[in-house]
């Protein structure tokens, strides 16, 4: 029904307002009697598993981005995911980049954004997590700062954030490896990454709950960069990984040059990513003990994807761009491989 009904008429519309259409669906669902339930009964498969200390009912996750200001996530865990990540939260609320700033590019089954961490800021978003203070489905919390804040004060936004959001997730993603806001993968370098990772094994030590950290990395990285990564993962005692986040290379579109040109900058999501994420995790694994959670994302878009990502090394996966392709029987499918 999705992919045959749903699917063309939401590609008809411009993809920021599909993206719109879709969220204010989910409220519209999450305030009906019986829908949740519903959308549980259709699409939601239970396969629990503990990973970093948490009972997650499948292993397949909503990748950060698509509810970015925490307004459906109970609506998304109804459709089959076991986990949902919110976010990015900024502490202040912004924008954006200019529109149009989202792309579909059917023939490689791809997305590119240019987004720029638009959310409703912390304040807002700390009001809405409440909601979902009795969940049956892991929350994570995916942090950033604002585009205005430099890079020499980002420290002070992630701890904000961080900070805030702290009680009413599950776990925290510290988000360096966006390509849409200026100068933010500046941060990947081993000086900014190792402050800002020091800072929040710091402040979780001071809390009454122990939460899991996690970082997401870009796939454009350099080796030293990923080695210098995996040592402060160990270093500051990271649960988590994060493989990876959107590409700024435009090497395995299909599209002509004139096409890749017309949209310009953002990153690139979707099935041209997938081998370069079975890489990654593959060579990561290996320097990664099993206490060391790696959660796969970029161009999962079948089972055989799936099970390739686990034979590799991960323990859960993301999806957001196969989902927007596929709907949500595919997080059916996904969810149903046994390990």
């Amino acid at each position: 029904m999705y992919q045959k009904l749903i699917r063309p008429l939401l590609f008809q519309i411009d993809p920021e307002k599909a993206h719109h259409l879709a969220i204010n669906s989910c409220r519209v669902a999450r305030h009906t009697p019986g829908a949740k339930c519903l959308l549980k009964c259709l699409f939601l498969y239970e396969n629990p598993i503990e990973i970093m200390g948490l009972k997650f009912p499948n292993r397949i996750g909503l990748a950060a981005g698509l509810d970015k200001n925490a307004q459906v996530a109970d609506t998304f865990a109804s459709m089959g995911f076991g986990f949902v990540e919110i976010g990015t939260v900024t502490p202040k609320s912004q924008p954006g980049n200019v529109k149009p700033r989202l792309f579909r590019i059917p023939q490689d089954n791809a997305l590119i954004n240019r987004m720029g961490f638009n959310n409703d800021g912390l304040d807002v978003i700390q009001k809405r997590l409440l909601r979902y203070a009795k969940r049956d489905f892991i929350l994570g919390g995916n942090i950033g700062k604002n585009t205005t804040t430099d890079n020499s004060l980002a420290i002070n936004d992630y701890q904000a954030v961080m900070n805030g959001i702290y009680d009413l997730v599950d776990y925290i993603v510290l988000n360096i490896s966006c390509p849409n806001i200026a100068n933010l993968c500046e941060l990947q370098n081993k000086a900014y990454l190792g402050s800002l990772m020091s800072m929040m094994d710091n402040l979780r030590k001071t809390k009454d709950t122990y939460k899991p950290l996690v970082v997401k990395i870009s796939p454009d990285l350099e080796q030293q960069q990923i080695n210098e990564t995996i040592e402060l993962i160990k270093e500051f005692q990271f649960n988590g990984i994060i493989i990876a986040n959107t590409t700024t290379s435009r090497s395995s579109l299909t599209i002509s040059k004139e096409e890749i040109t017309s949209i310009g900058q953002g990153g690139l999501s979707g099935k041209p990513l997938f081998k370069n994420t079975l890489k990654m995790v593959e060579n990561i694994r290996k320097e990664l003990d099993s206490s060391v959670a790696i959660i796969g994302s970029g161009g999962i878009f079948s089972v055989q994807d799936a099970t390739d990502l686990y034979s590799a090394g991960a323990d859960l996966l993301q999806v957001y761009t196969g989902f927007i392709y596929q709907g949500p029987m595919l997080i059916k499918k996904l969810s149903r491989i046994q390990m």
